[in-house]
């Protein structure tokens, strides 16, 4: 190999609940693959300059609960009220809300109110374990909590009995929402924002799907993960609007919009009313993520590489956003190399594997757009349950287009193979087989932190996109 240049990607699996636990930790976990790649087939290599992480993020939540981007405080905002609905996020979520409760429960206390709960929105993900609740709502507030008499829900997205109707939006989608969020005065949810493929998520997401029934989280989904206006970026798609005009109809009424770097660390909190402050919390994490595509200048690339970093990384499920990402720089016909250990999940509720939900595609396989074609008709027949297909059927739809490599470990070659998916432990061998497929003077870009990163170019906040093949890929 001529004039090699020698780069490093994460390949991790760490517990999201717990990576970053304790503000003052010193010792940060990074898993890395090592691997050379000659100068002559290097486009680019796309490192974010990541901001210093706060030092206190229970600190940094009390200042944005009392200096908001936008709207009223929170105090000022829970003032004279007699009820509050917490909102936070899942196990499969990063958000450390054992930190950043602790001042909202202050600031409700010190306004006597009495009525409150807090809910997991867990959309249609199986419940959190008691564990789980542990981990994520942190023992001492759990104790406060019991202390204060404030109830602790989940989301049940296929009991009707605890939702309540608010209408349809604009785009027809029917809105239920529990009713315990509903029936309260004030509305704050506590979430991640960072880029996906559906947009961004963080901010109302929290509501849909959160806190929403089974057929308002089908019906968005059905309608709005196919569409091409959804895609990194999107803040103005379809799905993300809709999203929004959920949020909105349910009476939202102050976000805390958490920015958490590649290690699971605090970075900013952003707090203030929805949807304007969870639009700030964006604009921060694009101005570390997003980064000037190279395809002007280079065309696109043959070979994408990708890394994955903790947390949130034990189901190639959740890692494999970043296939959509790193779609937009690489050509048709090209390979995506994604390193994803992808060790699985194990839980009090069951054992999964590192692959599953993806064995979902297994009866369109291979990825042709003739079966892409059953994969729509089955959405749109109700065959296919998108609370899952909302994450591989965007990944399959790439495979359509691309050859997709997974580096993982050993323990799941088997069920790649058998879903028909390329796998290997190696990524020196991923990537001696995708220079032998497109040649000595392939073009390679990395992408480590693909599931973070998107071009700039496609960045959507304002007017309805439209991506079309000769934008996105041209």
């Amino acid at each position: 190999m001529a004039d090699p240049q020698r780069f490093q990607i994460p390949y991790e699996s760490l517990d999201p609940l717990t990576i970053g636990a304790a503000d003052d930790e010193t010792k940060v976990y990074r898993d890395q693959i090592e691997f050379e790649i000659p100068s002559a087939n290097l486009i680019a290599a796309i490192y974010p300059d990541e901001p210093d992480p706060v030092p206190n993020a229970t600190e940094a939540a009390r200042v944005a609960l009392a200096e908001p981007f936008a709207g009223p405080s929170f105090a000022e905002l829970i003032e004279g009220k007699q009820s509050v609905a917490i909102v936070i996020d899942n196990q499969f979520r990063p958000t450390p809300a054992s930190k950043l409760l602790p001042p909202v429960f202050d600031a409700i206390e010190a306004a006597g109110i009495t009525d409150v709960c807090l809910i997991t929105g867990n959309g249609k993900v199986f419940p959190l374990s008691e564990s789980d609740i542990e981990m994520k709502v942190g023992r001492e507030n759990l104790d406060r909590m019991e202390r204060n008499g404030w109830p602790l829900f989940q989301n049940d997205p296929r009991n009707p009995d605890v939702y309540t109707h608010l209408g349809v939006t604009s785009r027809g989608t029917p809105v239920w929402v529990h009713s315990e969020v509903v029936k309260r005065d004030v509305k704050i949810a506590i979430g991640q924002a960072q880029a996906n493929h559906w947009g961004y998520g963080g901010g109302g997401k929290l509501i849909m799907p959160g806190v929403c029934s089974d057929e308002t989280i089908e019906s968005n989904h059905c309608n709005f993960v196919p569409s091409p206006q959804t895609h990194y970026g999107a803040l103005a798609g379809p799905m993300r609007s809709d999203i929004d005009e959920i949020a909105t109809m349910t009476g939202l009424d102050f976000t805390l919009n958490v920015l958490l770097d590649t290690r699971g660390r605090v970075f900013g909190i952003v707090g203030g009313s929805h949807p304007q402050s969870h639009r700030q919390a964006i604009e921060q994490f694009n101005a570390i993520y997003a980064y000037e595509s190279p395809v002007p200048e280079h065309g696109q690339a043959d070979i994408a590489i990708c890394g994955v970093f903790a947390p949130t990384d034990h189901l190639f499920f959740h890692t494999g956003w970043g296939c959509m990402s790193a779609d937009f720089v690489l050509k048709d016909g090209g390979t995506i190399i994604y390193a994803s250990p992808s060790p699985g999940v194990h839980t009090e509720l069951g054992d999964f594997p590192g692959l599953a939900l993806m064995d979902l595609m297994k009866p369109y396989m291979p990825p042709t757009p003739e079966n892409y074609q059953r994969v729509l008709r089955d959405i749109h027949m109700r065959e296919i349950q998108m609370w899952a297909g909302c994450i591989w059927v965007p990944i399959y739809e790439v495979m359509t287009r691309k050859h997709l490599t997974l580096v993982t470990l050993e323990e799941n070659l088997e069920m790649a193979a058998d879903i028909g998916i390329d796998a290997t432990t190696s990524l020196d061998a991923a990537f001696a087989a995708a220079m032998e497929r497109h040649g000595p003077d392939a073009k390679t870009i990395i992408l480590p932190f693909a599931r973070y990163q998107l071009p700039s170019n496609m960045i959507r906040l304002d007017a309805q996109p439209h991506r079309f093949p000769q934008e996105a890929h041209a």
